[in-house]
Parts: C-alpha cells; structure tokens; sequence
C-alpha cells in the first residue's frame, strides 16, 4: 500500500506557486485517500476521499504564504509542503548600449538567516549570481513567450548562499527577446522583437533568525557594467571574452514600460544528462567530438587552459565524407567562441542552446575527449513510459522519438533545435500531443503552450491560429487546416489524458473562438458545411504530390480543410459535453452533422466508393469515420497500399494517424510492413542510417549517407515520432477509452515480426504494465491495472474480458498465422525478406523467382495466386502446388 509522487499542477517545484487554483496529483493503490491543507502550520481545510487525478481546495489560497498538504488513508501518511507567489511589486530597472550586462549590488546582512528567497526576472535572459555562485539550476531563464502580455519570475531558495557581506550579480543576454529571430532573418539583423533595452526585476527576501524580514529590490541603487559575453544569439551561438574585465560603473534607470510579471507557471529547464564523446580526427585534419547522439544543450569544458586560448566549438548533425558538417544549419552559425582567462577550470555557454552529435573544436594542438561533456537540456518533465520489444530496430525507433521530444521540448514545442528556426509550429505539436503524453507527463508544458496560443489568437490573430506561436507578435501566418486546429485537438486531448476540467474550461473559449473562423470560412463559401479553399498546408511533405519536388502532397486541399472543420466541430460538442453546456453540445453536434453529411455527399458515390485515392485521404475518412459503406472504403486503401507498394506516402498529416487508423480498421498486416520497411520512405530506412532522433524528411539522408539538401533538412524533428502512439496503443495495447485512463482497451495488435513486448505507462490515474509474449504453443499477456480502473481486454482468439484495478494473467492458443506466417495470399515482398520462402520460390517457381526478385516492384507486391495465374511467370499448377505446401509450413 502506498500514497506517493505528490506533485502540483503536475510538477515537483514547490516554491512561487501562483495561490490561483492549483491541482494536486498523486499516485496511491487506496481506495479513498483524504487530503488536508494547512496554512502555515493552521489546519483549513479537508477533503474526504479524492480524486489522485486532480483535485483542488476550495479554501483561497494567500499570496507568499506557507503551505502543507497532508494526504492520509488507514496508517499511511504523506505531505508535500510548498510556498504560494507573491505580488511582484518590484521595479523593472534598464540598461542601454551595452551588450549582454551584468546588473549587481553589494549588500550586508545583519543576524542569522533562517529563510531567503530571490524572486526574479528579466528581458532578455538572466543568469544570477550570489557571492561568485550560481543561483539554481534552471537555464534559458525566463523562457520564451510573448513578452508584451507575460513575463515570468522565477522563485528560488538563497538561504545557503548568504553571507554577512554579500555580492547579488545577475548576467543577461539577448536570448529570444532581442536579436536575430524568426524564419528568413539573416546574420547581423537585430529585430529587437520585444525591444532594445536589458531589463531586470527582483525582490530578495530574507526572514532573519528573529523574525525580522529584510527586503531588497531592484532600484536605482543597482549598477552595471560590461559582461564577459561579447555577442550571444539564439541561432548564432555565444562568444565569451573571459581576459575581459571590465570596472567601469554604470548607472541604471527605472523602465517606463510595464510588465505583467507573473509566478513562472511551466517546466524549468535543467540539465538532465552528460554525455562522454568520443574523438574523430577527420580527413581533413579536423578535431571532431562525437557525442553518439543527436542531443540539445550545449558542451561543458572541464580543462583550465593559458590566458588568451581562443577556442571555437562548432556544432553539426551529420559527418559527410568522414569531416564536420553543418550547412543544413542554413544561415544559423551554431558556434561557441571562447577566449580563455588562465584562472577556470570550467567553461560554459549560458544564454544559447544548440542541436547537434558531432562538434568541431579549433584552436587546440590537441584534443582530449575527456576534458569535454554534452549537457543535455530540456524542460522538466517525468519520463512517464517504458516500452521494450523483440526488434531491436523498433526499440531504436521508441528511442529517437524520446530524444526527439527532450530536444525539442525546450519551454516551447520547437519544430527543431538546431537550424535558423525553433519555432513553435502548431502542426507538428498537435499531431505528436498524444505521443508527447504517453512519453512525459506533459500537463504544464502544454499548459503554458495553451497561454501562448490564446495570447496570439486574441491580439494578433482575430480568433484564428498562426502557423507557430509564440508568433513573435503576428510575424507567424495563419496556420490553417490542422496547424491551426491545434487550438482544439491539444486542448481536448489534455484533457483526455490528464482528466483536468479546469483546464478544459480554461481553453474552451480559445476552442470555440476558432471553431467561430471556420464556421465564417463555410458561410463565405456557399454555407453547405465545407470549407473548400483558402490556406493550409496539406498533407505536408507527403510522398504523393504532382511532383518529386511537390511539398504539400497529392491530398485534396478541400477536402482536409472539410474534415478538420468536421473534428474541431465534433470536438466543440464532446467538451461542451464534459462542461455540462447542453444547449452547446446540440448547436456542435447538428453542426458536426452537416458537415459529415457534406462531405459524403461531396467526395463518395451513391453506392459509397470514395472519390479520392491517396493514402492521407483513405486516413482521414477512416479514422474520423466519414464514409458511406465500410467495406468499400477498406477495400480502396488496401489497393491502394498495394499500389504504393506497401510503403507509405503520407505527410504530416497523414503520417501520424496512418498505423492506428489501419490497425483499427484490421488492416494489421499491412500497417506492420508499413513499419517494419527498411527502404525510403520509412522509419527503418532511418534507424538503418544511424540516426538517433527523427528526421524532418524521410530522405534527409540518402543512402549513401549524403544529405539530401539544406535548404530545409533537420535531422532532429520530431513530428513523426507520432508513430510511437500506435506502437504503445495498439501493438502494445494501452488504448485510453475514457478520461485519465481510468477506462482503457488493452488489444494488443499482432503480427509474426514482433514476438513480445514489455510496455509500462505511469498514467495520470497509476501505473499500467502490459507483458505479452507468444510462442507455438500460446499467447501469454500479463497485465497490472491502477487501482480505481477498468480495463477491457481482447485476447488474439476473441475472448473478451472486463476487469479492475489488479494483476492478470491471460492466456490462449495462438493464431496459426502468427507462427506460419505464409501462404499464396502473402505478398511476394515478404517473400523476398524471408530466405527459406524466397529458396522455396526459386526451387518450385524459378522463372517467377527471377521475376520477383529483379528490378520491377510491381512483381513484389502481386502473389502466389498472381504469379500462378500468368504464363508470363512460367508457373506450373504443379509447381505452384509444391510452392503453397512448402511456405504453410515455414515458421517465421
């Protein structure tokens, strides 16, 4: 029995907690766990038996104030005790023409310190110091979002660190608010998004031994002076003069601008590995570390080196031709430049972050790979799944898709890290959302994301959503059929993970606004409940456009527009549903109506054949279930699978619901050739090359391990990471039915390649473990249910069973087809991947076998009865006969 894993707003901090309706969650196998608040140390409030989902006090919570929550049930209990934020009444205090300053002030103390706290912010980014030390350990401070409508402060505990006489430095950069920022801005263009000026807001509080409470704040008693960081860019990198020093004395002034400085509300970032390199000297001479994974953060030198040592590090993804790399970085320079003082031995970028696996380091006769280590950082957020398969390659897959999303989750949901872009790209975001959930516990990340799209919808965007957000104050442009329907696909998906109403309510307004731009959109076009051109993206890279060089694919624009209007209607209607809204909840759900009925009548026949024939159009009918009749439609995508021999030709958006969607519609088989391809386009064909994240382009690199082009080509994009949803859903069998997961399916999904899967998921409502392994003779699946779950399990003979919080054990007999794979049936393609078929073939069928296996696919996807029924392939009924019997009895 255990309560345990108290978190806050889905968190472990506990100080600068913004008093404004905090969640509390935690993990119990108790049936009723009772919670109890107390206010410092004054017991105010109890609750009987809630929810460890979520649940909230009633009692208002006070700014600045001590607080104990007290979880009990029979003999067990726990507390978490946390500090609410406080009014931040501090003056913002400015410095001009001078890059990257540092603001300080010497102070004394007078008695002994029981309790310190700084609370502090600032434009662009800060790094405090107290008494030559680092004040904890969060990086990329404040973060990035709209800073015309919310800077954030961050609350941290200095009691340790003070002295009697005391030295407060505080070290600030251009980061996101000032600089080169944005798509298309070129080396030595200053924006100045957000402004030209360093600015900086504090309050150190200090409760002294007898009660006594000091205060200081930012004021015009604070000075400044020039830093060691000569320049220091997003894109560019940093250059640090550590022989710099500097003791000219500026003076500071009060900022007339104001602020709305609010208690930091997302997951710090904080540095979560060091990875030991590995030296290459290149061809060209080059000393080259190569870190072994494609990562984000930036490299730590531990070595004290002579006074005037000028090292560059540049930073890359890929080798070509055995030397350093980076032109696919496009104008980014992605460089550290240090010129080292003779005292430290230690050395570190503060104000940038780069993508990289390989860095070039210049300057040194020699290199000792020891002296340097990969700090990997991304924001803070619990690894929540473990998934572990029989294909090693497929476990690599999981792996890139977790690295994907460490590197990219840096405060904003970054397309990539590494290139002359990192924008928050709705898109890519809201496809992965689901994906991002089951990997980390998510909750507040996206929470802060939601924020940063409301802000742009209501000042930039008139209701609508942009193409990435924050949107640098309207830059981005509208985003269009499902990039901007991430303003109700993330929402509702939150809310289906995490079970948090609050939160729903919170988005619902942003939710309906735009829903309200789609339904003008119809009305502008005839009001018939289709949204038939204007702006979107398509199926975005996808493999099937008019051309080899075509970006947004073969899909009928009109018809994507149509459906995500149709989802984001329905959406409207199933979280008015959960809101109590009925009279909403009818208005939605006759909308959503109309449109389904629209689009049928627009894109199927009579007799329900459907009109488009792409893959991504197969998709979207099928997994929003727009079709007439279910068999035809079916029967259309497998031939056309086939006819795209069996690979896949989606692009962003079709891509990721691509393998749940045919899973679910018994397309089983062909969904696992689809994973399980080696060649491009593929997520094997990847893994095959090395890579240790998920690429942009299925054919970033090609086979010869030559990039394929720089004009848009990252190779740590996690988009398609999104296939790690099906892999836990539907192959290892976790599929959420109800809010939370206090209602799921488990339906693991099989097929001969995968022989067993070991999956653990720490969901919102406890911790499901799924085991399943088969051989000849049975199919064992071992399952542990969270207590105050249900769970509806379908073995693979049929059997269907409905259990609650506990632990299993299921077996049955095995499908023949699971161990003997092969038939007349099968596809020639599987055939080729299996030697002892493939000998059968050419023993039995050998002009067929020359055939097969020679330069035209289209023998590869026909069959045993196809290579029978043409005398081209020179088969014999005898032959074919021999063929059939022999495959049968081939186990895989």
């Amino acid at each position: 029995m255990f309560i345990k894993d108290i978190k806050i707003n889905h968190l472990h901090e506990t100080l600068g907690i913004n008093p404004n309706n905090p969640i509390f969650s935690f993990k119990t196998d108790l049936e009723n766990v009772n919670a109890i608040l107390y206010e410092e140390n004054e017991q105010v409030e109890i609750l009987n038996n809630v929810d460890k989902i979520g649940f909230r006090f009633s009692y208002k919570l006070k700014n600045n104030k001590n607080y104990k929550v007290v979880l009990k049930s029979n003999d067990i209990t726990v507390e978490t005790v946390f500090e609410t934020a406080l009014i931040f009444d501090a003056k913002m205090i400015c410095i001009k023409d001078i890059e990257s300053p540092i603001f300080y002030k010497n102070f004394n103390l007078n008695g002994k310190v029981i309790k310190a706290r700084l609370h502090i912010t600032a434009l662009g980014l800060y790094e405090a110091h107290i008494n030559g030390k680092k004040v904890g350990n969060r990086f990329l401070t404040p973060g990035f979002n709209d800073y015309d409508h919310y800077l954030r402060y961050q609350t941290y505990d200095v009691t340790s660190m003070l002295k009697e006489e005391n030295k407060l430095e505080i070290l600030t950069s251009n980061g996101w608010y000032k600089g080169r920022l944005g798509l298309d801005k070129q080396p030595g263009k200053d924006d100045k998004v957000w402004g030209s000026d360093y600015k900086l807001a504090l309050i150190l509080e200090v409760t002294y031994e007898n009660g006594q409470i000091e205060i200081i704040k930012s004021d015009e008693s604070f000075k400044a002076r020039k830093g060691n960081v000569v320049a220091s860019s997003i894109y560019d990198g940093e250059f640090t003069d550590y022989t710099l020093d500097s003791k000219e004395e500026f003076d500071v002034s009060l900022c007339d601008e104001k602020y709305n400085i609010v208690s930091d509300f997302g997951a710090p970032i904080r540095a979560h590995q060091e990875l030991t390199p590995e030296l290459i000297i290149t061809p060209k001479n080059e000393f080259v570390l190569d870190f072994k994974q494609n990562m984000v953060g930036f490299v730590r030198i531990n070595k004290k080196f002579e006074k005037g040592v000028h090292l560059t590090l540049q930073h890359g993804e890929i080798l070509q031709d055995e030397c350093f790399y980076n032109a696919n970085l496009r104008s980014a320079k992605a460089e550290w430049n240090i010129i080292c003082d003779g005292v430290r031995e230690i050395y570190e970028p503060k104000f940038t972050f780069f993508g990289f696996r390989y860095v070039k380091v210049s300057g040194l006769d020699n290199v000792n790979p020891e002296d340097f280590r990969g700090i990997v950082i991304y924001s803070d957020l619990d690894d929540t799944t473990k998934c572990i398969t029989s294909d090693p390659k497929i476990n690599q897959l999981i792996k890139n898709a977790y690295w994907g999303q460490r590197g990219n989750f840096l405060d904003v949901p970054t397309d990539c890290p590494q290139r002359d872009e990192r924008m928050g790209w709705t898109a890519d975001t809201q496809v992965f959302v689901n994906t991002a959930c089951y990997n980390m516990d998510s909750y507040s990340f996206y929470k802060k994301y939601m924020e940063d799209l409301r802000i742009d919808q209501e000042f930039y965007y008139e209701g609508d959503i942009p193409m990435y957000s924050p949107s640098l104050k309207g830059e981005a442009g509208h985003g269009g059929a499902v990039w901007a329907d991430a303003g109700t696909i993330i929402p509702w998906n939150l809310y289906l993970n995490y079970g948090d109403k609050e939160l729903l309510k919170e988005n619902y307004q942003m939710m309906e606004t735009y829903v309200k731009t789609l339904i003008e959109k119809d009305k502008g076009q005839g009001n018939r409940g289709l949204i038939m051109f204007g702006f979107t993206f398509g199926d975005w890279l996808a493999q099937d456009g008019i051309c080899s060089q075509s970006m947004m694919g073969g899909t009928d624009n009109g018809f994507i527009m149509s459906v995500y209007y149709y989802n984001s209607v329905s959406i409207m209607a199933k979280a008015s549903h959960e809101l109590g809204l009925d009279k909403k909840e009818e208005e939605y759900t006759q909308l959503a109506n109309k449109i389904k009925n629209a689009i049928l009548d627009e894109f199927f026949s009579k007799t329900g054949r459907f009109a488009l024939d792409t893959q991504c159009s197969y998709i979207l009918a099928l997994h929003y279930n727009l079709y007439v009749n279910k068999d035809t439609i079916i029967n259309q995508f497998k031939e056309r699978i086939r006819k795209d021999f069996y690979k896949m030709k989606t692009g962003f958006t079709g891509t990721p619901l691509l393998l749940q969607t045919m899973m679910d519609y018994g397309l089983v088989d062909d969904a696992y050739r689809i994973l399980f391809n080696e060649e491009c386009p593929g997520w094997l064909y990847c893994v095959n090359l090395g890579a240790t994240t998920i690429w942009e382009r299925w054919n970033s690199v090609l086979p010869d391990g030559k990039i394929s082009g720089i004009n848009m080509n990252s190779l740590n994009h996690y988009a398609y990471g999104s296939v790690c949803e099906a892999i836990y859903s539907r192959i290892a069998g976790l599929k959420n039915t109800g809010v939370a997961f206090k209602e799921v399916e488990i339906k693991p999904c099989l097929n001969y390649r995968l022989k067993n899967v070991s999956f653990s998921y720490d969901s919102a409502c406890g911790l499901y473990e799924i085991n399943w392994k088969y051989d000849l003779n049975e199919f064992v699946l071992n399952v542990v249910i969270p207590q105050n779950a249900k769970a509806h399990i379908v073995l693979p003979d049929g059997k269907e069973f409905d259990v609650s919080g506990g632990v299993y054990e299921f077996k049955c007999d095995v499908p023949r087809h699971l161990n003997y794979p092969f038939d007349l049936a099968t596809p020639n393609l599987d055939i080729c991947n299996n030697s002892e078929a493939l000998d059968s073939l050419r023993r039995n069928c050998p002009q067929a076998f020359y055939m097969v296996t020679g330069e035209n696919d289209e023998f590869k996807v026909g069959n045993g009865y196809f290579l029978g029924s043409l005398p081209m392939f020179g088969t014999t009924p005898e032959g074919i006969s021999n063929y059939e019997k022999e495959i049968k009895n081939i186990k895989a």
